[in-house]
């Protein structure tokens, strides 16, 4: 960090000089190290199932956009109006109580796995307001493949990441099966219910029978009691297979409707618990709940950071749960405390 005495709290100015001169892909390379690290930690991160999410970030803005060239006439200037913050947007979020539709700032995208205290975020990207959230989900999952020990079989996600040639790239080239609900227009196929269920000829919904991985189908059967009294017994071969690549949606490792995928769900609806812990947690640094930095460099180190360092809290309250003696740190207070005593006592004449 450029400190020449590591004893004294270094100043605000030296770690905003080291995050200056650092870049973005190496505090990325940092962080994934600490990913890794905490992969090892036994019942510490369960990764096989994630999470993609995205929130919005409150720039660092005051007023209204102005010129802030140097012209001496800015009245005839072609010079383009930004914020405070010049590279900030206006953008939308889902209404909420108490909050304007439109915002200024950021948009944040984050993996979010599960672990036994809550859902943690693992990492994050910044975008601006105007990126598609589903033109983010696949380089988040090439990003995922840059952390040794990560395997991550299922990622749950929000409608905004629905597109059916990503889950299907997502399975065939990065073995993630993608786990969303269905759009009210999605065109559901003849053999399947409205819930998206397939069915047989006679209109009863089909039992998932697996998903094989070599071949990309996914099987299923009949229910043994409808079975029994359908006119077709004889007729049905009671199995039934479908290709994953048509389509994606209904026919991948995870069927619709499933209790696997209304667990799946709830999670997803977790990790919009975490942001909004999170987003809370900025108004204890800045009112309103921004970001105390500006320009999307800086801002985009600043979460990484802060991805980083909650992390680290979170693996050292795991290991003193988990691996050190039961009240350890109570125990080395009270040594330190008597160790003191001693040293302070007077000596004898």
């Amino acid at each position: 960090m450029g400190v020449p005495n590591i004893k004294k709290v270094p100043a605000h100015s030296c770690l905003s000089n080291f995050r200056a001169k650092v870049s973005a892909e190496l505090f990325y390379a940092i962080l994934f190290d600490l990913i890794a690290q905490a992969l090892k930690l036994k019942d510490f991160l369960l990764p096989t199932l994630t999470g993609i999410d995205s929130r919005p970030i409150w720039a660092n803005v005051n007023g209204y956009k102005h010129k802030r060239c140097s012209c001496p006439d800015q009245n005839k200037c072609a010079c383009e109006k930004t914020y405070s913050d010049p590279d900030a947007t206006c953008g939308v979020q889902r209404t909420k109580a108490n909050q304007n539709k439109f915002f200024i700032g950021y948009r944040k995208h984050s993996i979010v796995c599960p672990s036994p205290k809550g859902p943690i975020v693992l990492f994050s990207i910044l975008l601006p307001n105007d990126t598609a959230d589903v033109k983010v989900m696949l380089p988040l999952i090439e990003m995922m493949k840059k952390i040794e020990g990560l395997k991550v079989d299922y990622l749950v996600a929000d409608l905004g990441y629905f597109d059916a040639d990503d889950q299907k790239e997502a399975l065939l080239k990065h073995d993630v099966a993608v786990v969303t609900e269905n759009k009210k227009n999605t065109i559901i196929p003849e053999h399947c219910s409205p819930e998206g269920k397939p069915e047989c000829e006679q209109g009863h919904v089909l039992m998932f029978d697996g998903f094989d991985k070599d071949t990309y189908t996914a099987w299923f059967r009949g229910d043994d009691e409808k079975c029994a009294a359908c006119p077709l017994q004889g007729l049905c071969e009671k199995q039934f297979d479908y290709s994953f690549t048509e389509p994606p949606v209904f026919h991948g490792p995870v069927p619709q409707g499933s209790m696997l995928q209304e667990h799946m769900l709830k999670f997803r609806k977790q990790v919009e618990l975490a942001f909004a812990q999170e987003s809370n947690q900025l108004t204890s640094v800045m009112k309103h709940k921004k970001v105390p930095v500006r320009t999307t460099k800086c801002v985009e180190k600043w979460f990484i950071l802060r991805d980083a360092f909650r992390l680290i809290e979170r693996m050292i309250a795991h290991v003193r749960e988990t691996v050190l003696p039961p009240n350890h740190v109570a125990n080395m207070k009270k040594l330190q405390e008597i160790q003191v005593e001693q040293i302070s006592l007077p000596l004898a004449g």
